[in-house]
């Protein structure tokens, strides 16, 4: 028996003395370990590195369990892998639980003669000779053991130390980062499970607000202030569109404009047709998405564009009066929003920024958000042009 820490074997043997072939087979199967993002495949990697390297009949990857102390068979290879995979030794027992207390790596070839060993964790294998190393995070803290068992090729010598010792390392740092990556993936899924509560609570709250102002609707003489209050729910109901796309999507997707649009135009017509006559609204659209924030300015600007044609386009003498939503995306990421309606028509010198209205100060408000460009056509109705940036 033999028992080495890292001082000594560097009072022994030089870096050179490092065979060249165990530090090619290392390289070279390191570098797999290294691309692993979930912890398993880092702990199966690991260990076929392992036997690589040491050319041996079995192996293991133990983990610390903190809480208890004992050390847990994760990742075992060999004939009895099955068997003994899952199973706990407790702290301090046996070679890996001295390799833990003391921090420092041991190895045996005669490993039957060895106060420190146990005996077999399984009767059907039999361990001749074992090399064993802590795996220590990146603040030397112990996380766990490697560890080789029964080599091929003869005994263990001082000089499979520094190569052990140096997957070791490699194999600790590769578990930790998978660690964090899973602590931060659990982390992002809590907050997207919360911000999905938070769309659907709010979803709701908006959806109580414009059912109440509806309930009292019917009881408003004044048009000036039931036109005021129909608004007002459309702008709600367009934000409403948008946590409810968010509710029932996929955390962090993007909201598909077309169906967006159409079940917000539709709201929007439920609510404004018994001002004028029936106005038929219809959407023409490509695949085109959108984050979030710039989808919902994308549906308030469409729900003021529409409430204008609605009060504005259309007289009694309107013939099928229509209004058209057209939307694209071009090959240069440009998003164009085109509300058109076969209408009267507005005069020449209209402005939205001079209309002294809520709707038109909210138009620029929105323009501006989205860093857009809008251009007005005249011709057999009025046609409201929109391009901005994806």
């Amino acid at each position: 028996m033999v028992l080495s820490n890292r001082d000594d074997i560097a009072d022994k043997i030089s870096h050179d003395d490092i065979t060249t072939n165990s530090l090619q087979v290392l390289l070279k199967n390191v570098n797999s370990v290294s691309k692993a993002v979930k912890l398993r495949t880092v702990l199966q990697e690991s260990i076929e590195v392992v036997q690589n390297v040491m050319n041996t009949e079995a192996s293991s990857l133990m983990l610390l369990d903190e809480g208890t102390g004992e050390l847990i068979i994760s990742m075992p290879t060999g004939p009895v892998k099955k068997e003994i995979k899952g199973q706990r030794i407790n702290k301090g027992v046996g070679i890996g639980g001295w390799v833990v207390k003391n921090e420092k790596p041991f190895y045996s070839n005669e490993v039957a003669q060895s106060e420190l060993f146990g005996g077999d964790i399984s009767p059907n294998f039999t361990t001749d000779n074992i090399i064993c190393v802590p795996l220590k995070n990146s603040h030397g803290k112990i996380i766990g053991v490697l560890q080789a068992i029964n080599r091929r090729d003869g005994d263990f010598t001082d000089r499979d130390i520094p190569v052990f010792e140096a997957l070791a390392d490699h194999l600790a740092l590769s578990i930790e980062r998978c660690r964090e990556l899973q602590d931060m993936q659990k982390k992002l899924e809590e907050r997207d499970l919360m911000l999905t509560e938070v769309h659907h609570r709010l979803k709701n709250n908006l959806s109580t607000i414009t059912a109440l102002i509806e309930l009292e609707l019917s009881d408003i003489d004044d048009e000036g202030a039931k036109e005021v209050l129909q608004k007002t729910t459309a702008r709600i109901k367009s934000m409403t569109e948008v946590h409810d796309f968010l509710y029932n999507n996929e955390p962090g997707n993007e909201i598909k404009l077309k169906l967006y649009v159409e079940r917000l135009s539709k709201k929007i017509s439920n609510i404004l047709s018994h001002v004028s006559q029936k106005v038929k609204i219809k959407v023409k659209s490509k695949e085109v998405s959108l984050d979030t924030d710039r989808a919902m300015s994308c549906g308030l600007l469409l729900n003021e564009l529409i409430v204008n044609c609605y009060k504005h386009a259309f007289d009694e003498e309107s013939n099928e009066p229509r209004i058209v939503i057209e939307i694209n995306e071009t090959e240069d990421k440009v998003i164009e929003l085109k509300v058109s309606d076969n209408g009267t028509g507005i005069g020449e010198d209209f402005s939205f920024t001079e209309s002294g209205s809520v709707g038109g100060w909210l138009i620029d408000v929105l323009i501006r958000r989205l860093e857009a460009d809008i251009d007005i056509e005249r011709e057999e109705g009025t046609t409201f042009l929109i391009r901005f940036d994806k």
